[in-house]
């Protein structure tokens, strides 16, 4: 393909995808040499390319921005590869992607940053390589081919057919109708006043908007924020916006601007009147809390769960606007995590999703493909079975329910071949972890040391998936020499695909970590018709009878670690090998590594990782784990090895005693006390009653983690030191009562 052929034909497809109303794909297959030959008749590309357009032709005269992406020397990118997702939010005339790894995450996200009427460029050397190694490449093509909006140009191609693709007429155009406020869309105009009774309607009631890519939620903040400011310019107003990063707040900016031209803007604040609107970064905000009639938050699911909670604990009227479908990666966490968060603060939170877009048409061509290709719209299927077990019922139905289903490897070449299975896999397993992303489904067809596990059911003729778990095959069978560990050792370099070694190795001092072979659970889940019914416990049973088959010498995981999680673990027989430092930005939980031997010389291992981690868990406590939960802590403390605890001496007792008569005073008698929990919390099990767990929790923050008496009373509702204190003699005054004692002269 030649130059004077492709310039021509270029623009005729754009001008197509213009009047559609539309974006569109070009996959480019041959040299990077020659895709600039083609590229550089491009004006924008060109300017980019060389700040200078003289003698190229012009795509359109509407182009503006360029975004070049990858790792060519050709192409040199104008965005920091690993920093994409600042782009959000904002909007590109022209994209060209030139990644020799193809990240499909970046690739996800920067789509949705092209306008209507733009072109992605997707430069690939050797397409018919890339198709034969990877699966998903495979599968990616295919979607492409069988897509006639999108094109493929090799470079061995004479010439171009003409192209010829019915006009579209938008959605929104087709209906004629106008709305208030210049909204395009019905569903945009409920949005904007949804978010001004916000202001005008009771306290504490958040309003969540959502939607995909496009449809207009920026936007309708916008027109929302100059209705406020408009109807409050007489008086003291302020509205604060926050973001990811103020660059995702282009199109917001942008939409201000028209719907009030009349604002004075001096950097990040715009002024109307004496009413006010500021951009402030969230650390900011949840540093210095500011007065505010409204607070915004644009692109909430790029921002982790644990900062939008101490918002919402701090602001009382806010907006979440957020994407939901995997641009940002983190939407699952929104959806799932976040608002549970909301029912639990704000329990008359509302929501609103807008359906119809804006900014392109209905079904758009570039949405699709990436939609598709990502499997972003991967619906859970709703289990047909008449699953009738529920989590109250007897022991023998659920245990004829689990002994009914069926457990299966399934390859990644089965799941290419049927599209409703592996859709189906997909979506159950995004819902075990909140930040699943477009690479995870890449890795599951693509990389040789995954395996996908599957639990189905069998009821009535209907055979299902109900529970799904993506491992990993790690260790010294798995493409590991001497000179690799020596390199870890030395911090010189990381390995992908080793995790559990790795770690063992690197922050545990493990030196034979890689002279074992390791099945590392990365994900679990079970469909949330059926959960808490015992079929995780079987479903995880069984991947450990295939990691015995398998040769296994240790199987383990590793997750953000809460309380409840770990529980599942423990039941199984897993043991805590490692807390991480420092929480997971996105999540703010602190991740976990649990593992179980499979053989004998395993299993003394396993014991021996159990002794190391306890023996310097009080310690860490103090610093680097101050801020794990009560609960947490609780758990973690009822697995110690009771041989391990200090012998309660003669004199200990007695000042447990002593404290709990009044006759001693706390501080006399803290170490005492210390030491004597540490040995009642070994006596918690299953069956302690919940009101006693939660009981000694208080003790736990005070007396283990050394919280102070006033942060303890703050957590717990108690009124002072007094209070606190009494609370201590009565758990003391319970537990020796459960025992069978009693305290002398009580």
């Amino acid at each position: 393909m030649q130059v004077q052929h492709f310039t021509p034909w270029v623009k005729e497809y754009a001008k197509q995808a213009a009047l559609n109303n539309e974006r569109r794909l070009v996959v480019l297959s041959g040299s990077e040499t020659w895709a600039l030959s083609l590229l550089g008749s491009i004006n924008v590309i060109s300017e980019t390319l060389q700040g200078s357009a003289d003698g190229k032709s012009n795509l359109s005269a509407s182009y503006s921005t360029c975004l070049i992406y990858g790792d060519s020397s050709i192409f040199p990118e104008n965005m920091q590869k690993k920093r994409y997702r600042d782009k959000l939010g904002s909007e590109s005339d022209v994209i060209i992607f030139v990644d020799s790894q193809f990240t499909i995450d970046a690739f996800a996200a920067l789509s949705g940053t092209l306008k209507a009427g733009g072109l992605l460029f997707i430069v690939l050397p050797e397409l018919n390589k890339f198709s034969q190694e990877s699966l998903f490449f495979k599968r990616f093509y295919a979607l492409i081919q069988a897509m006639p909006y999108h094109t493929i140009i090799t470079e061995s191609q004479a010439k171009l057919s003409p192209p010829s693709i019915p006009l579209i007429e938008p959605e929104h155009k087709k209906s004629q109708k106008s709305y208030p406020l210049d909204c395009i869309t019905a569903e945009q105009y409920r949005a904007v006043q949804a978010i001004v009774k916000v202001v005008t309607g009771h306290r504490k009631r958040p309003l969540v908007l959502t939607a995909d890519r496009g449809r207009g939620k920026s936007s309708a903040l916008a027109i929302s924020c100059a209705q406020l400011l408009r109807s409050n310019e007489e008086k003291e107003f302020q509205i604060i916006i926050t973001a990811p990063d103020l660059q995702a707040l282009t199109v917001f900016f942008r939409q201000l601007s028209n719907s009030l031209p009349n604002a004075e803007q001096r950097g990040n604040t715009l002024t109307y009147g004496k009413a006010s609107l500021e951009f402030i970064a969230v650390d900011q905000l949840l540093k210095q809390p500011v007065k505010v009639n409204l607070l915004l938050v644009d692109e909430a699911a790029a921002i982790p769960v644990y900062l939008l909670e101490q918002l919402l604990s701090r602001y009382h009227r806010m907006v979440f606007s957020s994407t939901v479908h995997g641009y940002e990666g983190a939407g699952r966490g929104f959806t799932i995590k976040f608002q549970q968060s909301l029912t639990k603060l704000c329990p008359q939170w509302s929501s609103l999703h807008i359906n119809q877009p804006i900014r392109w048409r209905k079904n758009d061509p570039l949405e699709k493909l990436v939609f598709d290709s990502c499997l972003l719209s991967a619906e859970l299927p709703v289990l047909l079975s008449p699953l009738q077990i529920k989590s109250d019922d007897s022991g023998n139905e659920r245990a004829d329910f689990i002994a009914s289903t069926v457990f299966k490897i399934i390859s990644a070449e089965e799941l290419v071949t049927d599209e409703a299975l592996l859709q189906q896999v997909f979506a159950v397993l995004v819902t075990a972890h909140y930040q699943t992303k477009p690479s995870d489904l890449q890795l599951l067809l693509d990389n040789p040391q995954v395996q996908l596990a599957c639990l189905y059911s069998k009821n009535n003729g209907q055979v299902e998936v109900i529970a799904v778990a993506l491992l990993m095959n790690e260790g010294k069978s798995y493409g590991v020499d001497e000179a690799d560990v020596r390199a870890i050792k030395s911090s010189q370099r990381r390995l992908r695909n080793h995790f559990l070694p790795q770690s063992l190795l690197s922050h545990c001092g493990f030196e034979q970590a890689f002279d074992y072979n390791y099945l590392r659970i990365m994900r679990i889940a079970v469909h949330p018709q059926i959960q808490q019914r015992g079929i995780g416990l079987h479903f995880l049973a069984q991947i450990q009878q295939l990691a015995t088959e398998q040769g296994a010498d240790f199987i383990g995981s590793s997750f953000g670690v809460n309380a409840e999680l770990l529980s599942f673990w423990f039941k199984a027989g897993f043991t805590m090998v490692r807390i991480g430092f420092t929480k997971d930005k996105a999540s703010g939980e602190h991740s976990a590594l649990v593992i179980k031997g499979k053989n004998k010389n395993a299993e003394q291992r396993q014991q021996q990782f159990k002794q190391d981690f306890y023996r310097s868990f009080d310690y860490l406590l103090l610093e680097e784990y101050k801020t794990l939960s009560s609960k947490l802590v609780h758990l973690l403390l009822t697995q110690t090895a009771k041989e391990s605890l200090t012998k309660l001496s003669t004199a200990d007792i007695e000042s447990v005693y002593a404290y709990a008569r009044g006759e001693r005073l706390y501080s006399s008698c803290a170490f005492s006390l210390y030491q004597w929990l540490k040995h009642d919390l070994l006596t918690h099990n299953q069956h302690t009653q919940t009101d006693v767990i939660q009981h000694s929790l208080v003790l736990i923050a005070r007396l283990i983690q050394k919280h102070g008496s006033d942060t303890v009373c703050q957590l717990y509702g108690l009124t002072g030191k007094k209070m606190l204190n009494q609370h201590i003699k009565n758990y003391i005054a319970l537990r020796l009562a459960a025992v069978n004692s009693c305290i002398p002269g009580s």
